[in-house]
């Protein structure tokens, strides 16, 4: 099969002939550390991934040789390869007047998505990331007048969110037209500990607006896969009765457990992680590198329906050692008919 084959089948809770594995971002620290050259996609074939994420393009206005502004007018700052918001263009209903969505429909919007499906051409995935409701009225309003904002500024809260469905909803339809089949929404809703606002107030405002979305990308027959880190066990259920095809990456660090929620629905959406990328893949030994993997494969891979990947992203702090050791163990122990005698011994030394 196909890299692309693999994730389809997974995605549609099947089994492929192996595993697939992906990764959100992976470090230009660690594609040169373990491959000598900077190209992701060449990464991505000599390490035998099934797919590569990318996003749509932005333009920048440079602010100073650390911070600039994108096409939301929102101010960031390159940090470990994540552009961070650090100035926040909206605090109330006049600021949200001035804001001019950015063109969905921009031509060079698509621009690396298109050189991904060109070179690609079928051979592995091209998943596209998006955003759903959560992220954008953070960056714009900053996450503290955000979450304040749910008490003291519902409306404007709720017009970002609903501002959020009608720009992805047309990024969405033209990444459809391009050939594209799934998408990732990365809005994180949740820390280590539990949920980033009540599940009641989740469950009456941001719901409604992340469900809407989740419709109209199936609409589009698209594949949706839930990025979001923490413990999310409060509203899990809402999130699995979207309409999502996967959820990712079910945290190990926020207490989340892989194999209890496999058992509970495995049924219903696929699952993508959760080998720990804070500890395990940067500091612990080969052996407990393997035996976790393994443990992973053991916990979410039984009857299909697993994407096994790192528990967030190959950041910049991963052991290219561990890395390499994890793909190895993936290729090794993670091809179907899956050999449980093999993988339970191996595990339990």
């Amino acid at each position: 099969m196909t890299g692309r084959e693999r994730m389809i089948a997974a995605l549609r809770r099947e089994k492929p002939d192996r595993l697939p594995t992906l990764e959100w971002i992976i470090s230009p620290k660690v594609i040169r550390a373990m491959t000598g050259q900077d190209s992701e996609i060449e990464f991505i074939r000599q390490m035998g991934l099934d797919a590569i994420a990318i996003g749509t393009n932005m333009k920048k206005e440079k602010v100073d040789d650390r911070h600039f502004k994108d096409e939301w007018d929102i101010t960031r700052v390159s940090y470990d390869d994540y552009p961070n918001a650090v100035g926040h263009p909206v605090q109330d209903e006049a600021d949200l007047k001035k804001i001019k969505m950015p063109d969905p429909d921009a031509d060079y919007r698509f621009d690396d998505i298109r050189a991904a499906m060109d070179e690609l051409q079928g051979e592995k995935a091209v998943v596209i990331r998006l955003r759903d409701v959560f992220s954008q009225p953070r960056d714009l309003m900053g996450f503290e007048n955000f979450l304040m904002g749910f008490y003291t500024q519902p409306d404007l809260v709720s017009r970002i969110m609903e501002m959020s469905v009608d720009y992805n909803s047309r990024l969405a339809e033209n990444v459809k037209s391009l050939g594209g089949e799934i998408i990732v929404v990365g809005d994180d809703i949740a820390d280590s500990s539990s949920l980033l606002l009540s599940p009641e107030l989740y469950r009456d405002m941001v719901k409604p607006h992340f469900n809407k979305l989740i419709r109209k990308f199936k609409d589009l027959g698209l594949y949706v896969i839930k990025h979001t880190d923490g413990n999310i066990m409060d509203v899990i259920e809402d999130l699995v009765d979207s309409g999502i095809d996967c959820l990712d990456p079910i945290d190990p660090l926020a207490g989340m457990d892989i194999k209890a929620i496999k058992e509970k629905y495995g049924s219903k959406v696929c699952l993508k992680g959760n080998v720990d990328c804070v500890k395990t893949l940067v500091d612990k030994s080969p052996e407990d590198v393997i035996a976790e993997t393994k443990q992973c494969i053991l916990d979410a891979s039984v009857g299909g329906g697993h994407i096994i990947s790192s528990s967030n992203s190959i950041h910049a702090g991963i052991n290219p050692v561990n890395y390499r050791i994890f793909l190895e163990a993936v290729e090794e122990f993670g091809y179907y008919p899956l050999d449980m005698n093999k993988l339970k011994s191996e595990v339990n030394g």
